[in-house]
């Protein structure tokens, strides 16, 4: 697929630094985070460019993960570098990016836009708003003793026991990963046997933007034990715990394959900054 002199492929390793420069500045990211992207996604991650010449002029990325227990992708990174903005060539490089990823098998492409105009680019090209997510605040309290540990629970465990239906199940690479993104801009990591949680804490309070647990109250436990009181919870709506509280939209879904229903009410989870 050609737009006048562009070429639409799959990126090479001889493209990173490149990609890494457009990446950071497009992007509001700290070059360790940015560079910790490169290294430790790739595995699982298949990369697009649109190039002219020798100059990639925009670029995006597909992270495996699964929806509703079939193959997906979150789709992040989309950057087009200034000079080259305006000309349909971000839309021309996401079709043929998923037009690759369907080929692959991918049944979904989810993504999570940063704003209003991202979700309405993003609606023009075939993604649907179902996407949603809960947030609300709780008290913690002590419920007893959590083991202690550094190492990352059974992660996909504690997110099927967690999470129900309904959610992007993230492979334990990629939460190694966001782990260290996350903390490189502060945030803290809890877990135990029954708990991963990414907060930001502020004082008695904390602001927990990713949670999988066992139980609500092993999640309040390793809370209280940092000190915190109060804390603000983003979780699937499909949590017992958000019970009468209102929804809000939190990113979008596009089917890849023919005759297959978009499930509402998809929780995305630990996602990029």
């Amino acid at each position: 697929m050609n737009h006048a002199m562009i070429n639409y492929r799959k990126i090479k390793n001889d493209d990173l630094p490149l990609l890494l420069e457009l990446w950071l500045s497009s992007f509001d990211d700290e070059p360790e985070a940015a560079e910790l992207f490169f290294k430790k996604n790739l595995s699982y991650t298949h990369g697009y460019i649109a190039e002219d010449g020798k100059n990639i002029a925009a670029a995006l990325y597909l992270v495996d993960c699964r929806l509703c227990g079939m193959s997906a992708h979150y789709l992040c990174g989309a950057a087009t570098k200034a000079s080259f903005r305006r000309r349909g060539i971000m839309t021309e490089l996401i079709e043929f990016a998923l037009a690759d990823a369907s080929a692959r098998g991918d049944v979904y492409s989810v993504l999570l836009p940063a704003d209003k105009n991202l979700y309405d680019f993003y609606a023009k090209r075939g993604y649907l708003p179902k996407g949603r997510a809960c947030r609300a605040e709780f008290d913690t309290a002590d419920f007893g003793t959590i083991p202690d540990t550094n190492a990352l629970p059974d992660t996909d465990r504690l997110q099927e026991n967690c999470l129900k239906d309904k959610f992007l199940l993230w492979n334990n690479n990629y939460l190694l990963f966001a782990r260290d993104y996350y903390s490189v801009y502060g945030a803290k990591i809890l877990r135990s046997n029954g708990v991963l949680a990414f907060c930001y804490l502020n004082g008695s309070s904390a602001d927990v933007f990713y949670a999988v647990y066992n139980d609500i109250k092993e999640l309040k436990q390793i809370l209280f034990d940092e000190g915190v009181r109060r804390f603000t919870l983003t979780g699937s709506v499909e949590q017992p715990l958000f019970e009468g509280v209102r929804p809000m939209t939190y990113g979008m879904v596009r089917p890849l394959q023919k005759e297959v229903d978009v499930p509402d009410s998809v929780f995305i989870g630990i996602t990029l900054s």
